[in-house]
């Protein structure tokens, strides 16, 4: 390691210890004249302590800014609250621990790194077996934010849809591939749900400005028809083949009745009719909305203005411009830890942040149990060898406090591979976890929990909450999808004993359903839903099925050869070229962009074009029956003339028209 870069580390190191030992402010003067490794000179001082500063906290390091007492002129000082730095104890045993790290590395926030959490917790366990990641949940930028706002009981204000908002914020929650906000919203003194993609200028208020009210019983999966203040009761009948599928979408609840010819009639309750017309409309021709006469117009009034738009000529919606080339493959996020050392080539080598992170989090692990080996804190904190004992011997050795005497100074001895630590009481507990660890570790705990109910995680979970300060079951609730589902466990169950599975499956994208017999390889969650890798005999290749529209699913006694090699958690496997539509989008049809990604956006005024993947005509009639007028096609692959207009037409058909 440089010398620079170590004289970096130890200064970093002085300077956490020495702002962390004192009961009040420090004034910039004094540091300058005191802490070991600063240069001498004010300009040269000050430069490097501002980088100081600044790398600290992204690290997590509280600096608190104040004005020195008694001062004349006024003068900034600083100092580290031990109650804002150092992390209690959770108490975790081996097994809890374990647990902890498994579900960190089966379900995953995106975007976020929880390593640096195990080393808080006492250094991550030695691996077991491999585990696949399980599910990938997105990340959103107001996350780490919003927890803090929750945990400290700060009020927070918004713009929601354009629209202010202040709101008491109480709980977050994951479900159907969207994160939410629930909270009392004062405006309209009544519980609300927010979406979080939808949340613009979030500020955040003082700590300890409410008492969080009870939140209602009711569940934010109810069908979105559910959600509003409309009071109405819609009758829908559903053909025959798509009845059992129908079914499991409306809820068992719904009030059904199954005719002889396998088809349904449906009495849903309506509180948002725009999305149950967008809901039958989804449904193309299989379904009509029989009633009441209103929630039927409306319908009938979409479908006619789609109708009437097609009819009009589209100039270069059949002159279709070839796909430009896909983009490359996304570049590792921030926070995504670095290769492990032993992955293959050059030894790793650890930035000064990386190697002060780990240094805060171990000397008081290897201090408070009186010594470790050299093998064991390198496992634990990823930390390489030969960085480590030239840490430990070259810098720790020289950090301390003011006025570094050998008494103040941290003490390391390493002999015969066994290290010990003494006189490092300002490091006496790890640095407690901020705000976008915790909240990472206890969505991926939260998350793997309400798939397995284990009891090891289970205990984890509530220490770690209590140490953290929040109620988890009133602050967060993640749902990767319906984990109880039969088809689900039946599946599950094929992927463990590697057993033929037959499957009745409704293609959302091509609207048929249709009878497979499939060799599940394996389930895995993404953006809320379940879905099943398999090879499938009927396709004669590998697809990626979604498991809410399996609609029965048994194993056969048959067995296949399981996979070579590791079998990909993706949804879309990327195609040097497929299938794609060119949409014109006006400005009511930007929702579109909200739920489907585009491979290239352009805009002319208001008005967006976007070129998305074609999941299959029936994906795009449906996209096209919802959006309305607001949205059209410019160009596109293998696509019938005007796909929405004739969607419309023949569903009109249906209605007499």
């Amino acid at each position: 390691m440089s010398a620079p870069a170590s004289a970096k580390l130890e200064r970093l190191l002085n300077l956490t210890a020495a702002l962390l030992n004192t009961e009040r402010l420090l004034p910039a003067a004094e540091i300058a004249s005191a802490v070991a490794g600063y240069a001498s000179g004010k300009a040269a001082f000050r430069r490097t302590f501002e980088r100081d500063k600044s790398e600290l906290r992204q690290m997590g390091i509280p600096i608190t800014t104040g004005t020195v007492p008694g001062s004349d002129p006024p003068t900034d000082g600083y100092r580290i609250h031990p109650r804002d730095y150092y992390l209690e104890d959770p108490d975790l045993a081996a097994d809890e621990r374990a647990a902890l790290h498994l579900a960190a590395r089966t379900v995953r926030l995106e975007g976020a790194s929880v390593e640096t959490a195990f080393w808080a917790l006492g250094g991550r366990p030695p691996d077991g077996d491999p585990a696949a990641e399980l599910a990938v949940i997105p990340f959103n930028e107001h996350l780490a934010v919003l927890y803090r706002a929750i945990s400290e009981r700060r009020a927070v204000s918004f713009r929601h849809r354009g629209e202010a908002r202040a709101v008491e914020p109480v709980r977050l929650h994951f479900t159907r591939g969207h994160w939410y906000l629930g909270g009392h919203d004062r405006g309209r003194a009544a519980w609300r749900h927010f979406r979080l993609d939808r949340i613009a200028d979030l500020t955040v208020g003082s700590a300890g400005e409410f008492a969080p009210r009870p939140r209602p019983a009711e569940r934010l999966e109810r069908p979105p028809w559910e959600i509003g203040d409309e009071t109405l009761t819609a009758q829908v009948e559903v053909d025959a083949d798509v009845a059992d599928w129908v079914r499991g979408q409306v809820g068992q609840d719904a009030g059904c009745e199954r005719r002889p010819d396998g088809s349904l009639r449906l009495a849903l309750p309506v509180a948002n009719a725009d999305a149950l017309v967008d809901f039958v409309l989804g449904l193309l021709d299989r379904a009509e909305l029989v009633g009441p006469p209103e929630l039927r117009q409306k319908l009938l009034q979409k479908l006619r203005a789609v109708a009437a738009a097609g009819s009009a000529p589209t100039a270069g919606a059949a002159a279709a411009r070839p796909p430009q080339a896909d983009s490359p493959p996304p570049t590792p996020a921030a926070g995504t830890p670095p290769a492990r050392a032993d992955s293959g080539g050059a030894p790793r080598r650890l930035s000064s942040a990386e190697r002060m992170q780990r240094l805060l989090q171990l000397i008081p692990w290897v201090a408070e149990r009186g010594g470790a080996t050299l093998a064991e804190v390198t496992e634990r904190f990823d930390y390489p060898a030969d960085g480590l004992l030239d840490d430990l011997q070259r810098v720790v050795f020289m950090v301390g406090v003011p006025p570094y005497t050998p008494d103040a100074l941290i003490e390391v001895e390493v002999e015969d591979g066994w290290v010990q630590i003494h006189f490092a009481d300002y490091f006496r507990r790890p640095l407690r976890l901020t705000p976008p660890q915790a909240v990472a570790l206890l969505v991926a705990a939260a998350g793997l929990l309400g798939v397995t109910g284990d009891s090891a995680l289970g205990r984890g979970l509530a220490k770690l909450a209590r140490t953290l300060g929040v109620n988890l079951a009133e602050t967060l609730e993640i749902r990767l999808g319906d984990a109880t589902s039969a088809a689900l466990l039946r599946l599950q169950e094929g992927c463990r004993d590697h057993r033929l599975a037959a499957i009745r499956y409704y293609s959302y994208d091509r609207d048929a359903v249709t009878d497979r017999v499939i060799e599940p390889h394996r389930t895995f969650a993404h953006e809320g839903a379940w879905y099943v890798r398999a090879f499938c005999r009927l396709s004669g290749g590998e697809r990626v099925f979604r498991v809410d529209r399996v609609i029965a699913a048994e194993l056969l006694e048959e067995t296949f050869d399981p996979p070579r090699g590791p079998v990909p958690a993706t949804v879309w496997d990327r195609a040097a070229e497929g299938p794609w539509v060119e949409l014109a989008l006006a400005e009511p049809a930007h929702w579109v962009l909200d739920y489907y990604p585009a491979s290239q956006i352009e805009w002319d005024g208001s008005t967006c074009l976007a070129r998305l993947r074609l999941g299959g005509v029936a994906w795009l009639e449906r996209l096209l029956l919802r959006a309305g007028p607001s949205a059209r096609v410019v160009a596109g692959e293998g696509l019938p003339q005007a796909p929405g207009a004739a969607a419309a037409r023949r569903i009109l058909a249906r209605y007499g028209e």
